[in-house]
């Protein structure tokens, strides 16, 4: 149902030197599952969350531009702003073998990658 809890993204928590170092490598590859933890709003963004090799099934999740899933920031036993757990919950009722997305909200120039994801609204670009 919307406003359903579905799952959190974990991984390894780096630094974000170390994210930029292993992100020029997953670049090459053409994969990543880096997921910055800049919650606070902080331009400066202590640590991220790499996915590569520990992690869940919220690695699998996929862009779209009307996705049925919304990222937040939650805190759970920690009291630092840099350091939150990145939680997904429904922003509608999701059927049955649906496929779960959220949108990566990549800033603009930072990435361009083409979009493939469908809906009428889709922007055709991943900023």
């Amino acid at each position: 149902p919307r406003g359903s809890f579905v799952v959190e993204y974990t991984g390894e928590i780096i630094t974000t030197g170390e994210a930029e170092r292993r992100g020029k490598r997953y670049d090459e590859e053409g994969f990543s599952t880096l997921f910055d933890l800049d919650a606070a709003g902080d331009a400066a963004c202590e640590y991220t969350i790499d996915a590569t090799y520990k992690c869940c099934v919220a690695r699998f999740l996929n862009h779209s531009c009307d996705p049925n899933l919304a990222q937040s920031p939650v805190w759970v036993d920690n009291v630092s702003l840099a350091l939150p757990r990145i939680a997904f919950f429904a922003t509608r009722q999701i059927e049955p073998l649906e496929e779960l997305t959220f949108h990566y909200k990549y800033q603009e120039g930072s990435r361009h990658l083409e979009c493939h994801c469908g809906p009428p609204n889709c922007r055709k670009w991943l900023y």
